[in-house]
């Protein structure tokens, strides 16, 4: 984290609208994937990236911290766990068919390559929305997020020993699902 991002951070924090509308910028599309990830759907997603940054707006103290961004995903995850409440028994967003997975293969791929990609793909994702969510939360921040240890341990709150026993379990848990389907 440069200097930049710390000037960034304490204009915002003296309520610089500048400086809150540049955080937005620097984090919206990850905290927004992760929304995604977890909530039931984008529009559930929308609304939780929306409360987050909304009460990052009327925090300075977390303005000021390095640690803002592990702050806008417990935001985001708390959220979308209260939205997600009355649907906790359906199938996870994660399970869902990609809508843009055309996009996610290459036009040098033959035909056969491609759909070998896009049905990895959907395997993978259907392995990780079957995992448990303690399982998966970890393994989306840590792995597909690239937060850090301290990041993830900050926004699911947990301790440092916990999150390592939970991504390792989850990995674990996910290469055994892949391999069981035969992927």
């Amino acid at each position: 984290m440069g200097a930049g991002h710390g000037a960034m951070l304490t204009a915002a924090a003296r309520g610089d609208d500048e400086a809150l509308a540049a955080l937005v910028r620097k984090y919206h599309d990850r905290v927004y994937r992760f929304g995604l990830r977890v909530c039931r759907d984008g529009y559930d997603a929308d609304d939780a990236v929306q409360e987050a940054f909304t009460k990052l707006a009327k925090r300075a103290e977390v303005q000021r911290d390095a640690s803002v961004l592990s702050w806008l995903m417990s935001v985001v995850r708390n959220a979308c766990l209260r939205m997600l409440r009355p649907f906790v028994h359906e199938r996870p967003s994660l399970g869902e068919p990609l809508g843009e997975s055309a996009d996610l293969v290459s036009d040098v791929l033959d035909p056969q390559k491609a759909l070998e990609r896009w049905e990895l793909i959907q395997s993978v994702h259907a392995a990780i929305a079957g995992l448990e969510p303690i399982y998966r939360e970890v393994l989306i921040l840590r792995d597909l997020e690239g937060l850090s240890g301290e990041e993830t341990c900050r926004a699911l709150g947990l301790e440092l020993a916990t999150m390592k026993t939970r991504l390792h379990r989850a990995r674990t848990r996910l290469r055994e699902e892949l391999l069981r389907r035969g992927d």
